[in-house]
């Protein structure tokens, strides 16, 4: 069921609240009259900025290389109207435009069990071409703002750079 399509909007970002290492994501656009923020997880923000890196090669483009970072930001109020599920990315040719549709995230009963007839609330949001350039660039870069990561193991480092390192087979952290 849809909670709201934003046909025509001028502001369309992803972003985080917090410190690396324990920030929470977030999509967010925003028409003439309404302003939608969705909580989502990093692997999510890092999803769609691909998939919309993708969509852009199909009409022989690509993410913005430069693009005004300050006007990416969240506005205020950062307050979630429910967490995202799914995500569904398109295009449609006829129209020129993008579509985004985020699905809420369905949570099931107390033990778990999830309701396959649940009226799942979407949101969909049309975007331009140089919408989708700049939150695809945009995504990719949120989601790097995170953690150093180790030379030796990929894995995310303390905020002081180091951390147990398996490839140092658990003898000590690492350090800088």
């Amino acid at each position: 069921m849809i909670d709201i399509e934003l046909t025509e909007p001028h502001h369309v970002t992803a972003g985080s609240t917090g410190v690396p290492g324990d920030r929470t994501f977030f999509v967010q656009a925003q028409d003439a009259t309404e302003l939608v923020t969705l909580a989502c997880e990093k692997t999510q923000v890092a999803g769609l900025g691909e998939l919309l890196a993708q969509l852009l090669t199909r009409v022989e483009d690509a993410p913005a290389t430069d693009w005004d970072r300050a006007a990416m930001e969240l506005r205020p109020p950062i307050d979630p109207r429910w967490r995202i599920g799914a995500i569904q990315v398109g295009l449609d040719p006829e129209r020129g435009r993008f579509v985004l549709e985020f699905v809420e995230l369905d949570l099931g009963d107390d033990l778990g069990a999830v309701d396959e007839d649940a009226d799942l609330l979407e949101v969909r949001i049309w975007a331009d071409q140089d919408q989708v350039r700049r939150l695809a660039a945009h995504c990719a870069e949120v989601v790097g703002e995170g953690r150093p990561r180790c030379k030796l193991c990929g894995r995310p480092t303390d905020p002081d750079g180091g951390h147990v390192c398996p490839s140092t087979n658990g003898h000590g952290k690492l350090s800088r």
